[in-house]
């Protein structure tokens, strides 16, 4: 299988493979998913910040994630899945707002805060970084130092994309992004600086990405999309196992990855 196949069926949850029993329980409460007042604005509980989920039909999973009516519309598959938005506001391949900064896809609304007695105005997106009890009462902003930046910052409990798009691949708005080729795009960029991250630390044992010992090309790059490229050094380094905000593991991804061919080309050009 593609990796990019692979990516999306797991990514927008809903695979390709077993489309007939979507199909089959369209009106029957099989899948566990969380609560959300409308695609990409979680529903958290109140004492203690954490997401609600509870059980719910196939076609409760689509309205809740914003396609319903692309599958009334009969969309594709693949167009269907790359305009998933989670209940994290994060898009098709789980793309969110601190990758695409990162990628120069976006940059974030600033925001007027009151900082040691000072108005000063500072960038506004996801933290995922923050504790869930940051969300308690319905919080959901939090104005906070930045660890990996050492910048002060506004940290919001969802994507909530009110910044600007860059128009960098022809992406100028979020409608734009919850395309499937422009997401291949994002997707490519995202691969090849993951990779340079990964191959960066390779590079002091004297090997590269495609000549690594242990998990395969296509496991990294499957693990660092869901974790990041330092939550695979992590993990490479002292068996740190780090998992996204649906609990997913970084294992999981390194295992779902193990049969899939990945070649320096399907990075594209840099």
């Amino acid at each position: 299988m593609m990796f990019t196949r692979r990516l999306l069926d797991l990514e927008s949850r809903l695979d390709s493979r077993n489309l007939d029993w979507y199909v089959d329980n369209l009106d029957n409460p099989v899948m566990d998913y969380w609560q959300v007042e409308r695609p990409g604005r979680l529903v958290r509980d109140a004492e203690t910040g954490a997401p609600v989920a509870d059980r719910i039909t196939i076609a409760e999973f689509l309205r809740r994630t914003g396609v319903a009516e692309l599958v009334e519309n009969s969309a594709g598959i693949t167009a269907v899945q790359a305009a998933v938005i989670n209940p994290w506001g994060f898009v098709g391949f789980q793309f969110g707002e601190g990758l695409l900064i990162d990628l120069q896809y976006y940059r974030p609304v600033r925001e007027a805060v009151v900082l040691d007695g000072e108005e000063v105005k500072l960038p506004s997106y996801y933290a995922p970084a923050l504790a869930e009890r940051t969300w308690r009462g319905g919080t959901t902003s939090h104005v906070h130092l930045d660890e990996g930046t050492g910048h002060w910052r506004v940290g919001t409990d969802v994507n909530e994309w009110r910044g600007t798009f860059t128009g960098r691949d022809g992406i100028h708005s979020l409608t734009d992004l919850r395309d499937h080729e422009h997401q291949l795009a994002v997707l490519r960029r995202a691969l090849r600086h993951n990779a340079s991250i990964l191959n960066r630390h390779f590079a002091k044992s004297g090997r590269d990405l495609w000549a690594s010992t242990g998990p395969s090309p296509a496991s990294l790059l499957g693990a660092a999309h869901l974790c990041g490229p330092y939550g695979v050094l992590a993990y490479l380094e002292n068996g740190q196992s780090r998992s996204d905000e649906a609990g997913t593991s970084i294992t999981a991804y390194l295992d779902a990855f193990a049969d899939v061919e990945l070649t320096p080309d399907d990075l594209g050009a840099s």
